[in-house]
């Protein structure tokens, strides 16, 4: 029966036409790989979604916006043509009116229908592509106008010039526009960093103001340059006049010098309310870092970190000052030109407009994937930089395995993603930027013919031409700096979210506590205490651990490596807190103690201990307000640190290096007994700190487990050794 049944299914198979054959394997590749599998199974069998070639889903695309954008054009175009045309004026304006009336009414009934959409980006130039043709045909004719007077009742030709304009920009929007551009929920992110940004330069409000005040005058000066420089020109090229030759030059050097004055208080300004930004983030930013819990450090790369607080918080304080520097100087100098290019000629003014929608639409483009890039870039970076600290960090255990043919390799490979981001940052940079000269060019060529035609009609002279030329040449660039720094300021937005977000992190930790009695015994007990740590909290450490610690004794917590002893440790500091059970000293919780009182009773010295660059008596007093040289000298002696201090140079002002590389690993442990030892602690704690010292420095361990002449340094000890040590040392324990 077996083999019947699967000789049937053969011959099933083999009576199938290829086509049935490839979607029944496409059926059952969906029925394995979705989730859903009845529902893909369906949709694939579905013979409206079939292809007939190769059985592929192919999805419809969605034709109702298309088919309305077109009877209702169809339908405005029959109401201008009739009875709405003889309420438009003749020529040029009417011709811009039909246009504006379309527009409107596409927009406001496909709105109404819900079927806008992406087709609404497609109305400008539908709409006000043949206005604009016949406008720029009329002033390089030189004709107040140019049939057609209406696009309705003109031919077939002149309509298809708006719908091939549309379709041009939605070849190049589809094109051009990276995935997610057209997001709401992105811009209402950047604009609520923006006034986050915003609030945070309120302190710096006045120097602001006075930059503004000489920004002003500044571009006042820079406004009235050329057009002096075009009397100039006038005077020269016509009866020469010596008084006013003197006194268009004596006004040139004037506003020169009040515009180069001006520009250096203004610069002056801007940068010390960015300095001043600088370091007020750096600060918010590194006190926020400290306050986080070990957590975070642990899921976060310390390269990250100090690439966001080094380059990230650059970026952020550069962006008032640099863009309100530059925005408000390009929009008060274009203001400012255009109205003395349209006092000099209003025709060469509108040329002078025409690239420019095409450069914003450009420029929108080109900073929604700058943007995106620059992201990425950043990324790239912190990971790079994030391999050499780890590198030169651990030179040594990279040098003693033979590492580092590896870690080149790693950095060139971090530092081939970051070539590769910037080829494409430069690649699109160099199209945007051919676009923009192109353009340029071409609105050149047409205001030279036109200003041509105007010089020999008498309508203008060859210095207010001059004059025009190098305000255009100025506006132009305004223009243009004014787009580039809508991008600009977006990009320093997409540098400040990641700050923002570790600003505004609170830390896994409780309410810090208010507990600091004046007297402390020392008892410690751990009560059924749980625990995992949070970057593996499937893999709990401590499992109901209960025990006591007294004043007086020296216990010492015996167990292989990996088996909890440090976690407890850090548990006793509150570097964590537990997920079950408490933790108590002296009977009370002890995340209910105050912060510094806490840890100036509860000290520990690990394996590892960590020194920082500064002398030796900064590392032992470290974290204390003022401190005593000889109380310092005390606990060196105690330490057993002594001598080799009095062996430096300068003794306890001696420098130990970045993170102690001065000393030797025996000596920056020593060093760390010490910092432990001169807060007098209560509850001490010993990581495995004496596995550095030789055997003649057991006086150091004896020191620290005894009780001194003097009663210093009583309380309760915490010995963590591994097994082997322990079984060796035949330590006591208790």
């Amino acid at each position: 029966m077996k083999a019947s049944a699967g000789e049937a299914k053969a011959k099933a198979a083999r009576a199938q036409t290829p086509a049935q054959a490839e979607r029944g394997c496409w059926t059952r590749a969906v029925s394995e790989v979705g989730r859903d599998g009845e529902d893909l199974r369906a949709k694939a069998e579905a013979p409206e979604l079939q292809s007939p070639r190769r059985g592929w889903v192919m999805p419809l695309p969605d034709l109702r916006p298309w088919t309305s954008l077109l009877l209702v054009d169809a339908a405005l175009l029959w109401l201008l043509q009739g009875p709405l045309g003889t309420l438009l004026p003749q020529g040029l304006p009417g011709l811009w009116l039909e246009g504006t009336v379309r527009l409107g009414g596409l927009w406001g009934l496909l709105k109404l229908t819900g079927l806008l959409g992406f087709v609404g980006t497609l109305l400008p130039p539908l709409c006000l592509a043949t206005p604009l043709t016949v406008s720029l045909r009329a002033l390089v004719a030189g004709a107040s106008s140019v049939p057609p007077a209406r696009v309705a009742s003109a031919a077939w030709s002149w309509l298809l010039v708006g719908y091939g304009a549309a379709g041009l920009s939605w070849s190049l929007w589809a094109v051009l526009s990276p995935p997610g551009a057209q997001e709401t929920e992105a811009q209402d992110k950047n604009k609520v960093l923006m006034w986050r940004l915003l609030k945070l330069s309120r302190p710096d409000l006045p120097f602001v103001i006075a930059a503004i005040f000489f920004l002003a005058l500044a571009v006042l000066g820079e406004t009235l340059i050329p057009h002096y420089t075009g009397r100039v020109i006038d005077i020269l090229g016509g009866d020469f006049d010596p008084h006013a030759f003197a006194s268009a030059i004596f006004f040139m050097c004037l506003f020169s010098f009040v515009s180069s004055l001006s520009a250096g208080c203004r610069g002056g300004c801007f940068t010390y309310t960015m300095s001043r930004i600088n370091l007020r983030i750096r600060e918010q930013l590194f006190s926020s870092l400290l306050r986080q819990d070990l957590g975070f450090f642990q899921e976060t790369k310390t390269g990250e970190l100090n690439s966001r607080l080094s380059s990230d918080t650059t970026l952020m304080s550069n962006w008032l000052p640099f863009n309100a520097n530059v925005l408000l100087r390009s929009l008060v100098k274009v203001v400012g030109l255009y109205g003395f290019m349209l006092s000099i000629s209003p025709r060469l003014t509108f040329l002078s407009l025409l690239d420019m929608p095409f450069i914003i639409a450009a420029e929108k483009v080109y900073n929604a994937r700058h943007q995106a890039v620059l992201r990425e870039i950043q990324d790239a970076v912190a990971r790079a930089g994030q391999m050499v600290r780890e590198a030169v960090g651990g030179l040594q255990t990279v040098r003693s395995f033979g590492a580092e043919e590896h870690e080149v390799c790693r950095y060139k490979e971090a530092l081939e993603q970051w070539r590769q981001l910037c080829w494409r940052r430069d690649q699109e940079q160099a199209l945007y930027l051919l676009l923009k000269r192109v353009l340029h060019l071409g609105v050149q060529v047409l205001m030279l013919s036109c200003g041509l035609q105007q010089m020999l009609a008498g309508e203008l002279t060859q210095g207010s031409l001059l004059s025009f030329m190098i305000n255009q040449e100025s506006v132009r660039s305004d223009v243009h700096t004014l787009v580039f720094i809508c991008g600009d300021m977006l990009s320093k937005v997409g540098a400040a979210e990641k700050v923002f977000s570790y600003l505004d992190r609170q830390p896994n930790l409780p309410s810090p506590g208010t507990l600091a009695p004046t007297t402390l015994q020392g008892v410690v007990k751990f009560q059924d205490v749980s625990f995992a740590y949070p970057s593996r909290p499937d893999r709990p450490v401590l499992k109901g651990l209960t025990f006591t610690l007294r004043p007086g004794e020296v216990t010492a917590l015996v167990g292989p490596n990996g088996s909890g002893k440090s976690t407890v440790a850090a548990l006793l500091q509150n570097l964590y807190q537990p997920t079950r059970g408490q933790v108590l000293l002296d009977g009370k919780p002890i995340s209910q103690y105050e912060h510094c009182y806490l840890h100036s009773q509860v000290v520990s010295v690990g394996q590892e201990p960590v020194l920082f660059s500064g002398s030796v008596k900064s590392n032992i007093t470290y974290g204390l307000q003022s401190c005593e040289d000889d109380k310092v000298m005390a606990a060196a002696r105690a330490a057993h640190a002594d001598d080799f201090i009095q062996e430096m140079k300068h003794g306890i002002y001696t420098d130990v290096g970045e993170k102690g590389s001065q000393l030797a690993v025996g000596q920056k442990q020593r060093l760390a007994i010490a910092r432990a030892l001169v807060r007098d602690p209560r509850v001490l704690i010993l990581d495995e700190a004496t596995s550095a010292l030789d055997v003649q420095c057991e006086q150091v361990v004896s020191t620290v487990r005894g009780t001194g002449d003097s009663g210093a340094w009583e309380g309760a000890r915490w010995e963590d050794q591994p097994v082997q040590k322990w079984a060796e040392g035949g330590q006591r324990t208790h």
